[in-house]
């Protein structure tokens, strides 16, 4: 497979397009086809050196995609072959294969594009924490959110949610509320609300 290695902490322009072996799916994981794989602070900051649980350099990262499944290991539940889906893998999207557990992949809604699956999961993970878990928003309060994007900017009212945020939903609610849904469920995997905030 293809995949976009980090050669050495720098610029943009130490990342590399390399053969790399295909990954292998173990008991409960699932390789996906990544078709889009989004690019987040954790990424450019490993490019850097400066993210502490970034592999060593050469590495290829990537916390966050879109894709087809494409293989399952033994045991992996809930998604099939050929299902789309966008997840969370600890580093390894930037790459036509990636390997991550079935418990952190979401089906993809339908009418959304891979790109704006991969920009979800870890996106909306790290603003929920910062909302809810370090900014302490309560179910009943009230916050303003800058809306920007393909969309013309805007201001929408956000009223917080028992266990989320969010009853201003793009296009299709239902499918964004799903996924939502389970954006909260890998954002559940990653951070736990008992622990208390250290910078």
């Amino acid at each position: 497979m293809r995949a976009l290695v980090i050669t050495k902490h720098g610029p943009p322009e130490v990342l590399c397009v390399e053969e790399r072996p295909d990954p292998t799916p173990g008991p409960g994981e699932v390789r996906v086809a990544v078709r889009a794989a989004g690019i987040n602070f954790a990424d450019t900051s490993a490019r850097m050196g400066i993210y502490p649980d970034a592999p060593k350099p050469p590495c290829v990262v990537g916390y966050e995609f879109a894709g087809e499944v494409e293989s399952l290991g033994e045991g992996a539940e809930g998604v099939a072959v050929g299902d789309r889906v966008m997840g969370g893998c600890r580093f390894g999207a930037y790459a036509e294969l990636v390997v991550t557990g079935a418990g952190n992949l979401i089906p993809l809604p339908d009418g959304w594009s891979f790109e704006e699956g991969a920009a979800l999961p870890v996106v909306y993970s790290t603003a929920s924490a910062g909302l809810i878990r370090y900014g302490a928003l309560r179910p009943g309060e009230l916050t303003y959110l800058e809306v920007t994007g393909r969309r013309p900017a805007g201001r929408e009212e956000t009223r917080a949610l028992p266990g989320g945020i969010g009853d201003k939903v793009p296009d299709s609610a239902a499918a964004a509320a799903e996924a939502l849904e389970g954006a909260q469920r890998l954002l559940a995997r990653y951070f736990d609300p008992a622990q208390p905030y250290v910078s």
